[in-house]
């Protein structure tokens, strides 16, 4: 199991390869993405601890345990309680976005309509989270 700096869980083929796509142009490599919060659990226990990832970007809507249920179990573990979170949703709905606040997210992102936004994007975040 090689490692990641980003962990992106989405289960959306297009959202997931235009914004690796972004990461890289913005300078960003080791990307690894799931599909559902589920498969990064199990992503999650199976890497040592100095081979976790440095970010995970979620977005609210997977199957099976939503984003927020993840992030809820997430932020509930010690030894991920500190790793940064970005949502990256479609959904711009404000009491939604500050429940994600206060579970402890680091941003809050609506998905992009163009590729240049999704590059604004990773360049934004890669700033906050200095990768």
């Amino acid at each position: 199991m090689s490692a990641c700096k980003i962990l992106m869980i989405d289960d959306d083929e297009d959202d997931i390869e235009i914004l690796a796509n972004a990461f890289l142009q913005a300078g960003l490599n080791g990307v690894h993405h799931v599909k559902t919060a589920m498969q990064a659990f199990m992503y999650l226990e199976s890497v040592k601890h100095e081979c976790l990832p440095k970010l995970i970007v979620t977005d609210n809507l997977l199957p099976g345990i939503s984003g927020k249920e993840f992030l809820t179990g997430l932020k509930g573990m010690e030894k991920y309680k500190h790793t940064p979170v970005v949502v990256l949703s479609t959904s711009k709905i404000d009491d939604e976005i500050a429940e994600y606040r206060k579970i402890g997210i680091l941003d809050y992102v609506v998905k992009p309509s163009s590729y240049d936004e999704y590059v604004q994007v990773a360049e934004n975040i890669r700033t906050k989270v200095l990768l």
